[in-house]
């Protein structure tokens, strides 16, 4: 119980103007004295005002708080009266702001009626895991803890957290227009911006009127093979044991067009690993052949 006795009229004002610079709004927690352990609720995204209109906390230090709510913003007037005070001895001032983002308290009150006019109380904090929210008071040139000690409504709860694995994709990029007996470059580009690694299986086809020339070089640690099939066409098949964790690997090859017409490079990409999850699995880049 606070030391707040109220003695006479004089004691009386000076009280409630002291209790500005502590915590008015919200419940000053002592280190050693944190709220009960409850269980906690899955992660919530979005939080509104607990219900009831009104955000009322009796302070440790006997001071007595309330400030009308709406939604995710504060309205009307807010007050605070000392324990063992009578109602005339009410504080009152206009407060803005509210909830931000979600999660965040962001809420300042410019106190300008009663024995404690003339303060500014400014809140910022978090609304945690179990609904309770803490922060930090600023009070003139004075700084105190606070937490709250009624639960705020979860509106959006957080999404489930999304389990590592490998995340694999691949991108062709190149002219897409050759004349006929001209031969050009094509990069073939894999990434895995996941948080595993994992083996990576990589076939590079030429169809219609595209024809693959030349050598084949690869990066990251792939080991590439040319094959070639009857009737003019040919692919590439590239491996690698292990495709790293953020990693980016390039593989060049070259295209020829045989004859004006259509051709194109067709890229897929595999993994053995059954956890491995696919950004793009595969893309065709259409060849104009003049």
């Amino acid at each position: 119980m606070s030391q707040l006795t109220i003695l006479n009229r004089s004691s009386q004002l000076i009280a409630a103007a002291t209790a500005i610079s502590v915590v008015v709004f919200l419940t000053v927690s002592p280190p050693a004295q944190a709220h009960p352990m409850l269980p906690l609720a899955p992660a919530c995204a979005s939080y509104l005002w607990p219900g009831g209109g009104n955000f009322s906390v009796h302070s440790g230090n006997g001071v007595l708080m309330n400030v009308p709510t709406s939604q995710d913003y504060v309205v009307g007037r807010a007050s605070y009266l000392p324990d063992g005070a009578p109602a005339a001895d009410a504080t009152y001032g206009n407060p803005s702001g509210g909830i931000k983002g979600g999660t965040s308290i962001d809420i300042t009150i410019n106190w300008d009626q009663g024995p404690g006019a003339g303060y500014t109380s400014h809140y910022t904090g978090k609304i945690n895991d179990d609904g309770l929210a803490s922060g930090t008071l600023t009070n003139s040139n004075r700084q105190d803890a606070w937490s709250s000690s009624q639960t705020f409504s979860c509106i959006t709860p957080a999404p489930p957290p999304v389990a590592a694995a490998a995340r694999l994709g691949v991108n062709a990029t190149g002219p897409t227009t050759l004349k006929a007996g001209m031969a050009s470059g094509y990069t073939v580009t894999v990434s895995n911006p996941g948080d595993l690694s994992a083996p990576v299986e990589l076939f590079i086809s030429f169809n219609g009127n595209l024809q693959q020339v030349g050598q084949v070089t690869p990066s990251g640690g792939f080991d590439c093979t040319v094959n070639n099939y009857s009737g003019g066409t040919s692919s590439v098949h590239c491996t690698v044991g292990q495709f790293q964790s953020k990693a980016t690997a390039n593989i060049t090859v070259q295209g020829q067009g045989s004859a004006p017409g259509a051709g194109q490079l067709v890229v897929n990409i595999n993994s053995s690993d059954p956890g491995a999850q696919f950004v793009q699995k595969s893309q065709q880049l259409n060849v104009t052949i003049t």
